[in-house]
């Protein structure tokens, strides 16, 4: 074989070898798609969260926000139990997070709550009352958790969320 010959052969394999790894990634891609991510949580489209326009509101942390309302028994009080164990689960992070009670009238339980503000029986929340909110420090809503959600599923996402916007909050 003549030389020039040889070095055609030895330019395609090369050209052949650098080429394998983007097909077999193509191939992997169309034959084996990646599956979206998932969340515990009901992940919200992102929107100013309402009550977060009050001049009360605590700005620059991450906000567990939930309706307090005067029928608050059972259920209403497990999830504010949750609420309390979830943020205190974070650790380190902890203090990058708090809890918001939306106040609906003056009868409202007391409960051990860092911030309350008054919300109004009008405003609709945009995944409902039956759960609680996570709210980033700029004011914009995040996810959803309903009532009766495992605190300790909910505690990984929210560890995982603080991590991943290290420089927000």
């Amino acid at each position: 074989m003549k030389s020039i010959n040889r070095g055609r052969v030895a330019l395609l394999a090369m050209g052949l070898l650098c080429l394998a790894p983007v097909l077999a990634a193509l191939l992997a891609y169309w034959l084996l798609p990646p599956q979206g991510g998932r969340s515990y949580g009901q992940l919200l489209p992102t929107h100013p969260f309402a009550a977060a326009a009050q001049p009360q509101w605590p700005r620059g942390k991450w906000v567990l926000a939930a309706v307090l309302g005067t029928e608050c028994h059972g259920r209403c009080q497990q999830r504010w139990h949750a609420m309390r164990q979830i943020e205190r689960a974070q650790g380190e992070a902890a203090g990058r997070l708090t809890r918001v009670a939306l106040q609906v009238s003056e009868q409202a339980p007391r409960l051990d709550v860092p911030h309350r503000l008054p919300h109004s029986t009008e405003s609709v929340l945009p995944a409902g009352n039956l759960g609680f909110y996570l709210v980033d420090p700029l004011g914009n809503q995040v996810m959803f958790y309903r009532d009766g959600a495992d605190p300790r599923l909910i505690i990984d996402e929210v560890a995982k969320v603080l991590k991943v916007n290290n420089g927000l909050g």
